[in-house]
């Protein structure tokens, strides 16, 4: 299951609040970060993380560790998971099976130059037949950022070195061992990558369910319930 919300469904009073339910180091960071959009994205897509908890039993928040590149994950080492925000629009995915990879983004175009960058010869000549070519390239981008967030793989690797030009248009496919499960709108494509034979499930929850979860959450951990 991926659980996706939208910022712009919540009040200020909301993200301050949440703010509670972060870990610590998450906390300092988030207060540090001057860019109103992006704060706000990383509290809510901690919340949804621990919605996402909460439906599976866990109602803890699991010890963190971070691999050499950054990449945030759970000591349990048979609990996964991985967040993802663009524009407003935030997700965040869990499994029991191994490492997983979320990304979403939101539509946009792409110069030549920037294709020429990160996609393959023939990804590019696939997306110059698309009727709506921006919709494409996003949502092979949003793929290709998935295999990425699940492998952790840094900066320095070429995502050229990727080609989905023979899978990018399902919604569900294998490659190289791992399983993508991929969905996009109008507006925003979402990619998740798993070692799991199976297709994800999308969600919007909607802010009614995430507030009050916060609301129990907080009691909870000052022992009013």
């Amino acid at each position: 299951m991926v659980y996706i919300a939208d910022i712009n469904d919540f009040s200020a009073q909301f993200f301050n609040d949440a703010l509670s339910l972060l870990p610590e180091k998450k906390r300092e960071e988030v207060q540090k970060i001057t860019h109103e959009t992006a704060r706000k994205e990383t509290v809510l897509a901690w919340v949804l993380l621990r919605f996402a908890l909460d439906g599976k039993g866990v109602t803890v928040l699991p010890s963190l560790s971070f691999s050499e590149r950054g990449k945030p994950r759970f000591e349990n080492e048979k609990l996964f998971f991985n967040l993802s925000h663009s524009k407003g629009r935030v997700c965040a995915a869990i499994s029991t099976t191994g490492e997983i990879g979320i990304d979403v983004q939101k539509k946009s175009a792409f110069s030549k130059n920037m294709k020429k960058r990160v996609f393959t010869e023939d990804e590019c000549l696939l997306g110059d037949k698309q009727a709506d070519e921006s919709a494409f390239f996003t949502r092979l981008w949003a793929i290709k950022e998935s295999y990425l967030k699940n492998t952790g793989t840094g900066i320095a690797f070429d995502i050229r070195a990727l080609d989905f030009s023979k899978q990018c248009l399902f919604d569900f496919f294998e490659k190289d061992g791992l399983y993508y499960s991929v969905c996009a709108d109008n507006e925003f494509a979402f990619s998740v990558c798993a070692k799991e034979k199976r297709e994800q499930v999308f969600r919007a929850v909607p802010c009614e369910a995430l507030i009050e979860y916060y609301k129990t959450a907080v009691r909870a951990a000052k022992g009013e319930v």
